[in-house]
């Protein structure tokens, strides 16, 4: 645990001045007042020191030498604006406690508390990881960035190394290896207790008018952290893209309810949804949010700053696309219809769609001969459905009926002419849309856990604020409906969250559980040396088996050149 706190106070310190000097650039590119808080410096903090590692491993490793021009600068730029960054802590301290159980004595206990939770949410992330992609292949992919960047056709080792997700290299950045002798994993812990602490420091202020849809997303967000407290252990990239789109609807539901005028806020967090696609592609369409800010710069006919949003955007994209045809030769990995590059070291595209196939195949219906599950059609659904856990099942129920609830009072509207909320809308369908795209590609829970529980906090807690009558009493059962749920959630999953603290202290009080280490057979090709899986054994080969292939027969048509820096090609 002690290693993990270390290392995300010095994560914490370095994402911060990032964040600060970034937004800074993007106040005066756009000419724009300061209208950002800790959380969005935070946010825009994590994003720009993952576009700066993903740039760095073009060139070499993600580590040491990464870390130490990351420093300089860091340092540099905290003296050139000291003055600046102390009023800016000072005014921010002073917003988050401006709340009568905090102030005074009571100050010290608030901290102290804190500093515990702080405390229980490393201690979840400290024991064993716990996900089978873990060492199937996110610890190997975070290897090969800590030693030598992005490498040409790492994907023809083994598919599954293509999976291109921005995280990976953040998670190289601080693994701090060089240091502690281990690659400390546990970033989606820091990534949650950033989550965690957006809605509890808003919810301490709910009496405030005007806040009610964004303050229970407050309340989505918590649950949301407690629910994946057993994912704390791994380098998991489900989390973060999760956490960017909880900030994203909560900050941008809570300008709506103040009638924020200026588009620079919106636009900010439409850049960070951008950001949260390229870190996972099912949160892509959370970037359909840039309809509302683009809308009203066009209709000013502002050309000027939408060209600057866009170029923004594009820059933050850039360096994912970079890594990806790096690793793979295609600009988004499985995604083999933009086939605009004629690299050596291209990924086979018929092993491509096998990879695709498989990942749905399991999710649909494992169970189930291929061509029954991968139709476009929804005939595998009552068989997904079927395999799901019971909770699931429940959530899955509870999502469906509120969107048809809302869906039903849009066009109870319509029919009685009463004037919609269009800002509001939006934010709905782009829920309801990242639904259907989850749906349709890989519905498991862990990529939709945002899009899933929202709906149970926007829709009731919108129509409570308008309804009456017969409506009202209607809506009453609907929220009654989604909070038992998010209370069910939150309990059952509480109480496994104190089972993975108690077996953390005893063993894991002070360094966090490394990897597990694995023995399996090596295989030369070319002067290089290479592991493989046992026959018939699983394929797991975590962190320390490296370089990792999963199939030797693989050998015969690798290309390779005397390092392994080189890259790998297929002929």
């Amino acid at each position: 645990m002690l290693t993990l706190l270390l290392n995300w106070i010095y994560m914490g310190m370095v994402i911060f001045i990032t964040g600060y000097a970034g937004l800074k650039l993007i106040c005066r590119m756009f000419g724009a007042a300061r209208q950002y808080s800790f959380f969005h410096v935070m946010f825009i903090g994590i994003m720009l020191t993952t576009c700066y590692a993903q740039v760095f491993s073009l060139f070499t490793g993600v580590g040491a030498a990464a870390n130490m021009v990351l420093i300089l600068f860091c340092l540099g730029f905290a003296v050139v604006c000291r003055k600046d960054i102390r009023q800016m802590l000072s005014d921010w301290k002073t917003d988050m406690i401006a709340h009568d159980a905090i102030r005074g004595k009571k100050a010290g206990l608030f901290a102290a508390a804190l500093i515990m939770v702080a405390a229980v949410f490393a201690l979840a992330a400290a024991g064993p990881a716990k996900l089978i992609d873990t060492d199937w292949y996110h610890a190997q992919t975070i290897r090969w960035i800590e030693e030598y960047g992005s490498v040409k056709g790492i994907a023809n080792l083994f598919p599954s190394l293509g999976f291109n997700s921005s995280q990976h290299y953040f998670d190289a950045l601080f693994s701090m290896q060089f240091i502690f002798g281990q690659s400390l994993k546990g970033s989606g812990g820091f990534f949650a207790l950033l989550l965690f602490l957006h809605g509890f420091f808003r919810l301490l202020k709910y009496k405030r008018p005007g806040s009610h849809i964004a303050d229970a997303m407050a309340v989505a967000e918590i649950v949301y952290v407690i629910i994946i407290t057993s994912f704390f252990t791994d380098p998991y990239t489900d989390t973060l893209p999760n956490c960017l789109t909880f900030f994203i609807f909560t900050e941008w539901i809570a300008m709506l309810e103040k009638e924020e005028k200026a588009v620079f806020p919106y636009a900010l967090l439409c850049i960070l949804a951008v950001f949260a696609a390229v870190v996972k592609t099912s949160a892509v369409l959370v970037a359909l949010l840039v309809v509302y800010p683009a809308g009203r710069l066009i209709q000013k006919r502002a050309w000027k700053p939408i060209i600057g949003y866009l170029l923004t955007g594009i820059a933050v994209a850039v360096p994912f696309f970079l890594t990806n045809i790096r690793t793979s030769g295609y600009l988004v990995y499985l995604a083999s219809a933009i086939d605009w590059f004629d690299v050596w070291w291209k990924s086979d595209i018929e092993i491509m769609k096998a990879a695709a196939g498989s990942m749905i195949h399991g999710v649909r219906g494992v169970w189930k001969p291929a061509e029954e599950v991968m139709n476009v059609g929804l005939r595998w659904v009552p068989d997904w459905f079927a395999g799901e856990s019971a909770s699931h099942k429940i959530l899955y129920v509870a999502v469906g009926g509120i969107l048809i609830y809302d869906v039903f009072m849009v066009i109870k509207d319509i029919l009685t002419r009463r004037k919609l909320d269009w800002p509001m809308m939006l934010v709905r369908v782009v829920i309801f849309a990242n639904l259907v795209y989850w749906l349709l590609t890989i519905p498991q829970v862990k990529y939709g856990w945002a899009c899933l529980l929202a709906p149970l906090v926007i829709v009731p807690v919108f129509y409570l604020q308008r309804e009456k009558g017969f409506w009202l009493k209607l809506t009453k059962i609907s929220a009654v409906m989604a909070a038992t749920v998010l209370l069910m959630y939150a309990a059952f999953y509480s109480y496994r969250t104190l089972g993975y603290v108690k077996t953390a202290i005893p063993s894991y009080l002070f360094i966090q559980a490394d990897y597990e280490r694995y023995e399996m057979p090596a295989v030369e090709k070319n002067g290089l040396t290479f592991y493989i899986r046992a026959e018939d054994g699983d394929q797991l080969c975590g962190y320390y088996v490296f370089p990792y292939i999963h199939d030797a027969d693989i050998l015969e048509y690798l290309v390779t050149g005397t390092r392994l820096r080189d890259g790998f090609g297929i002929r």
